[in-house]
């Protein structure tokens, strides 16, 4: 017995190695199996094997949240292969994403910017991400361009979250008054303390103090008496609310 139990490990690594080969399942597993000898297997089993017998939602998201601590490049590799490959619109917007979240904007913006050409030359969601992308490599300018194109092409696509950008544009460019007029008015429908957050910020800034610690008071108020989740949601407006009251 004691025999079979020291072999156990090393048949399980040889099984999990043909069925990474067989399924061609390579990279990174074979490195992984070989490297971490016995847990390397048992986490290729619980990633690749037991959620393809057991199913369900639940051990699908186990599987890929253990897929992407395993191999967290493993989504940026398929999207760029699916680029190559085929050179779609869909495939480059999903590298754009990729490369907003490793921070390299200006690689998502190409990518946006080449997807928007021919009948493609008007589509919200590429708008959108070319937005965000523009604003977050700090191009208030060319951010407020893209939502301004998506407001002509499909004023539907302007979400609480396109109109808190399009205020954020404005007052990265320098444009306050332009800016406070967008805040006022995304912050009552905006979800959540961020776009009053924002507006009080910025009345601050251009000197209307009593006006910003109106907005910061009722911040506080809101938050005080909401549910325990969304205090936790809302935690970073709340300290900023609660740091500004005099």
């Amino acid at each position: 017995m004691g025999y079979l139990l020291y072999l156990a490990p090393t048949a399980l690594m040889i099984g999990c190695l043909i069925h990474a080969v067989v399924t061609r399942r390579y990279f990174p597993w074979l490195f992984i199996i070989f490297i971490l000898p016995g847990v390397g297997s048992l986490i290729y089993l619980a990633v690749e094997v037991v959620p393809g017998m057991v199913g369900g939602r639940t051990s699908s998201k186990l599987a890929s949240g253990l897929r992407n601590a395993a191999d967290p490049n493993r989504g940026y590799r398929q999207a760029r292969r699916a680029v190559e490959m085929t050179g779609s619109v869909d495939a480059k917007r999903a590298l754009a994403e990729e490369h907003i979240a490793r921070g390299r904007y200006g690689d998502a913006i190409a990518l946006y910017e080449s997807a928007l050409v021919g009948q493609f030359s008007e589509d919200p969601a590429l708008l959108q991400g070319l937005a965000r992308a523009r604003f977050l490599a700090g191009d208030g300018a060319g951010a407020q361009a893209a939502l301004d194109a998506l407001k002509k092409t499909d004023p539907s696509f302007m979400t609480a979250d396109e109109n808190l950008l399009y205020a954020r544009a404005l007052e990265l460019q320098g444009k306050d008054q332009e800016a406070l007029a967008a805040y006022r008015k995304v912050a009552p429908v905006f979800p959540g303390q961020e776009a009053r957050c924002r507006y009080a910020m910025l009345l601050q800034k251009v000197g209307r103090a009593d006006e910003a610690q109106e907005h910061f008071r009722e911040i506080v108020k809101s938050l005080d008496g909401a549910p325990g989740h969304y205090r936790r949601a809302q935690r970073e407006w709340g300290n900023i609310a609660r740091a500004a009251l005099r």
